[in-house]
């Protein structure tokens, strides 16, 4: 297991020479809120990070509004379409948790349709990211047959990450055990502070093969 990922926001300051001395591999921005927000540090973080050689990937943090909107907003700020090469390297995530300012989160049958349009879009379905309102809103003794196919990145701030419906997902593709208060040490990274981290079960070269973790519709189907 290797802990070289993190994820952040416009919010979070950045040195990406020092994360990347510090040994990090993977950065995923936001890139998207919602059916109108965009993140105004993503596409330069993205382009000044690729050049380093940094793995790049993109969440977009859910919210009721509507779903076509908000799959509109987030490939139109990561610029699908417009560079094949580089579509092919990002790792395209759906932030599946309770939605921010109070305004109503985005529902589990809103999720299947944002992964869904998605994969009408891409080819691919994307990563899921969630936490308490993953675990309340996906059963934990029946499969869904929607989300199976994305893989998870899964939010625990704690020794293990306990909790996860395995008759979705039988494992976790990423784990983010810190908030950079939360959760084991090490909470910092050298160049970003107190940051959100996040651990791979394998090795670099193996995170750098299975990179982005692009899934198509019929993976994860066996019965």
């Amino acid at each position: 297991m290797i802990d070289t990922i993190v994820d952040l926001n416009h919010d979070n300051d950045i040195d990406l020479h020092q994360v990347q001395s510090a040994g990090i591999l993977g950065i995923i921005h936001k890139a998207s809120e919602g059916h109108g927000f965009r993140d105004p540090r993503y596409r330069e973080r993205r382009d000044a990070a690729i050049s380093l050689g940094f793995l790049w990937g993109a969440y977009h943090f859910s919210s009721a509004d509507s779903v076509q909107d908000q799959v509109d907003n987030f490939l139109d700020v990561v610029q699908w379409g417009d560079d094949g090469a580089r579509d092919a390297k990002t790792l395209l995530a759906l932030d599946f948790e309770p939605s921010s300012h109070g305004r109503p989160n985005m529902s589990l049958s809103q999720a299947h349709d944002f992964v869904t349009q998605i994969n009408t879009r891409t080819g691919r379905f994307p990563v899921i990211y969630g936490g308490s309102l993953l675990r309340e809103s996906v059963s934990s003794t029946t499969r869904d047959n929607i989300l199976r196919n994305c893989p998870l990145w899964y939010a625990r701030y704690a020794p293990q990450p306990i909790g996860i419906p395995t008759q979705t997902w039988p494992a976790y593709t990423l784990w983010q055990y810190t908030d950079g208060e939360s959760g084991d040490p090490p909470h910092s990274v050298p160049g970003m502070g107190p940051s959100d981290r996040n651990r791979f079960q394998g090795t670099g070269d193996e995170l750098k093969r299975q990179w982005p973790f692009a899934t198509g519709p019929t993976t994860n189907q066996s019965q």
